[in-house]
């Protein structure tokens, strides 16, 4: 069997009980957001039309009437050439927005009247504003979120950055130091280029001394990693993939919109694929339940405004490992100032009443329960092919909703040397042939608190099976390239080195966009947006979600 077939195959004796809760109805695709296909912004077409080809992710919150979106590494032209900064720094991530005011009713969106991004632009130039945080931003850093306090707009920016070590005392008092590690790739404690763990020995893994903490050299180097995470095991594959890496808590300039200033660094693995949300005033004393919560979005005022933080140690898990790729909570104070204390309260569990507890150590964080509807299992992800998620609450539903998921690539790519299982060798390396990739779905998840526990996953768009030819969105009139589909409205190939031509894409970072949920029959509307690996750009798509 192949790779593919076998991946299925495993993913086919996975069966699950849907619990009693809402459920994702009709999903409608609207067509292309942000990139191949979609329209430009008037703005960004007169008085100089900008340099732009495409793009992914785009996560989105509202800030003073504006809908503002994060996108992930862009690319200018069909080259594949990225933005750089007026700096020179090979920055190439960018944001956009879109004017409430002129979208007041979503109902009014449909595949054929799609609001236009209005992307960042340098004035009088055909240059596109790059996402600035005062340091190297380019491929495979990038935003992960964005929330605002009413007066301030904060991002959450993953530098994809480990930590050499020598001891533990080198890693914090929540990391540990795993000597035997070592890195492809740039050093760790340069800014600029990519930086993968690897295990020493392997081919190509250096184990050159690096900077610790205070630029001091640390002889006989390793990396930083969480044991308590729930992708760790003494195994090649379990320490590879608990590598803590570094995220920045960014303050949003208010005269560049472009630039970002350090709030605070953090360390980590159990949050290294993150999502946020604010919210209007949350007490853990106060108990469970909207009935002792406010969970609304964060309007500036309030007792006790906070903003939520949703992680999970990466993006792919390996199940059949042991390894799953489970979900952790922390909050901390909605900033009301510049000038404020960035400090992480983690989800430690439940008493006997259901009541949450939050502690100040990562080390305690608990994994959340995603297991509602099998009472007595482990609370493991059963899926891993995770991505990007994104969770909000609904409060028509009275309930938090999650989607996560999608799927990924395994065509061989002898231009980067993933011989085994393509790109998907980049995130869990020679434990690919075991993970679980399914239909290439997007996924659905309620809970009452944001805690849990999470009922299971339900089914919200299929990508497809790319081994059956018009299968999913890889047919005509899908939104997924493959190269078998023949025909005009079939979706086009991106004519980039990492996407291979023989290759396909497939769905993640996928983003709820919250002033978008409206009131629609028996449930409501949600509209979201979604990246295509092929072709590289950003759909935008409408859910039913019925109670």
């Amino acid at each position: 069997m192949t790779v593919r077939a076998t991946a299925l195959a495993t993913f086919a004796c996975v069966s699950f009980a849907y619990a009693d809760g809402p459920s994702p109805g009709k999903t409608e695709v609207l067509g292309p957001f942000s990139g191949q296909q979609a329209a430009l912004h008037p703005a960004n077409l007169k008085p100089v039309t900008v340099d732009y080809f495409g793009t992914d992710l785009g996560f989105s919150y509202e800030h003073q009437g504006t809908l503002q979106f994060l996108f992930g590494d862009t690319f200018v032209n069909e080259r594949a050439e990225t933005m750089y900064h007026t700096t020179g720094q090979p920055n190439d991530d960018m944001f956009a927005t879109i004017d409430l005011a002129e979208w007041p009713d979503p109902s009014k969106i449909t595949a054929k009247n799609l609001p236009k991004l209005r992307l960042g632009q340098l004035r009088g130039s055909a240059t596109l504003a790059a996402i600035d945080p005062g340091f190297a931003m380019d491929g495979l850093k990038t935003p992960e979120a964005g929330f605002s306090s009413g007066a301030r707009e904060f991002a959450v920016l993953l530098l994809t950055k480990p930590r050499g070590c020598s001891s533990d005392e080198h890693c914090g008092a929540n990391l540990k130091c795993d000597t035997g590690l070592g890195f492809a790739g740039v050093r760790p404690d340069q800014e600029a280029g990519l930086t993968l763990g690897c295990i020493d020995g392997a081919p190509g893994c250096v184990n050159d001394p690096l900077l610790g903490p205070g630029g001091q050299p640390v002889p006989d180097s390793g990396l930083c990693v969480d044991t308590t995470s729930s992708v760790w095991d003494e195994s090649a594959g379990g320490r590879f993939s608990a590598i803590a890496m570094k995220q920045r808590i960014g303050l949003r300039d208010t005269e560049s919109p472009a630039r970002y200033s350090r709030v605070s660094d953090w360390l980590t693995n159990k949050f290294l694929n993150t999502t946020t949300r604010t919210v209007q005033d949350f007490t853990p004393q106060r108990g469970s339940g909207a009935a002792n919560q406010d969970y609304g979005p964060a309007t500036g005022a309030g007792d006790n405004p906070r903003v939520f933080l949703w992680g999970r140690p990466g993006f792919i898990g390996v199940g059949a490992k042991g390894r799953p790729m489970n979900l952790y909570l922390a909050y901390a104070d909605l900033p009301v100032a510049p000038d404020f204390n960035w400090q992480l309260h983690y989800f430690t569990g439940v008493d006997p009443d259901g009541n949450p507890a939050f502690g100040t150590s990562e080390r305690d964080a608990a994994e959340l329960d995603l297991n509602d509807s099998q009472p007595g299992s482990q609370p493991d992800e059963v899926h891993d092919v995770i991505q990007h998620m994104s969770i909000v609450w609904i409060e028509q539903l009275g309930k938090w909703i999650m989607f996560y998921g999608g799927g990924i690539d395994v065509t061989p790519n002898k231009a980067f040397g993933l011989l085994e299982c393509g790109i998907l060798q980049v995130f869990v390396q020679s434990d690919c042939k075991d993970v679980r990739i399914g239909n290439g779905a997007i996924y659905m998840r309620s809970a009452d608190d944001p805690w849990g526990p999470w009922s299971a996953p339900q089914e919200v768009i299929a990508g497809g099976d790319p081994d059956v030819a018009g299968s999913g969105q890889y047919g005509p009139g899908g939104m997924l390239y493959h190269s078998t589909c023949e025909g005009e409205t079939c979706a086009p190939h991106s004519p980039f080195p990492i996407l291979p031509e023989n290759g396909y894409g497939w769905f993640y970072g996928t983003n709820i966009i919250e002033p978008w949920i409206t009131n629609a029959g028996d449930g409501v509307d949600v509209i979201w947006n979604a990246s295509t690996w092929d072709p590289y750009r950003v759909i935008l798509l409408r859910t039913r979600i019925v109670p």
